[in-house]
């Protein structure tokens, strides 16, 4: 069973919870690289520094001001020259060279989002767009930015595009959900044509298999430490 459920302080306790984003990493990995790729992801989730996990954070900070300057590349520029973790001045200009140019193409304004929570059995996905964007026309957008070194694919674009579908309702009411490729300034939309049933069996088959990675990862930790 899968349903939307607006706010995050709504989830159980029990069920195992990370962002649409960390699951499209997981979904976007071979096999091989699946269980490393959850590993990661729990010892960021669990840890008790919450800056683990925000290595990005500077940057989609940074876009989020962008959107609505009129000098977006000042923005980007104050969280490279900010950036003091290993590898990130690198990153963060390259999601600068990807970004900006798509930006002023897009020609875009930044609007609020909501956060939002999408359940797939045991696991539960956290949902908070990372930009919210409105055109003259009116026409609004739902957008997850994919900020990885690691070319984002059009499979792994679908799974973060039927999340978001499922949940704009309540995250960004009538927008069209979007996903960025921040670094390549490639932005995804679901194809007309796309079988949105099959792509929720995907999804469900995948979170049972994300929990399942999940659990081993921890009971072998467990195992480890006994």
């Amino acid at each position: 069973m899968k349903l939307a459920v607006r706010g995050e302080k709504a989830l159980p306790d029990n069920n195992v919870s990370v962002t649409a984003l960390s699951f499209t990493e997981y979904v976007m990995s071979g096999q091989r690289g699946r269980i490393n790729i959850v590993s990661e992801q729990r010892g960021m989730y669990l840890a008790a520094d919450t800056r683990v996990c925000g290595f990005y954070n500077p940057i989609r900070d940074a876009m989020r001001r962008a959107v609505n300057s009129t000098e977006p590349e000042i923005e980007l520029k104050k969280a490279i020259t900010g950036a003091n973790r290993t590898g990130q001045p690198r990153a963060f200009e390259e999601i600068a060279d990807g970004f900006l140019p798509w930006l002023g193409a897009f020609r875009a304004t930044g609007v609020p989002v909501e956060g939002a929570a999408y359940r797939a059995g045991e696991l539960t996905l956290k949902v908070r767009p990372h930009l919210g964007l409105r055109k003259k026309d009116g026409t609004s957008y739902a957008v997850l930015v994919h900020t990885k070194e690691a070319p984002l694919t059009r499979e792994a674009a679908n799974v973060a595009l039927r999340i978001l579908q499922h949940t704009v309702a309540d995250t960004l009411p009538g927008a069209t959900p979007m996903v960025l490729d921040a670094r390549r300034g490639k932005a995804y939309q679901m194809p007309a044509r796309t079988n949105l049933g099959k792509l929720d069996v995907l999804i469900a088959a995948e979170a049972m298999g994300y929990v399942t990675h999940w659990k081993l990862s921890g009971l072998f930790e467990s195992v480890q430490v006994g």
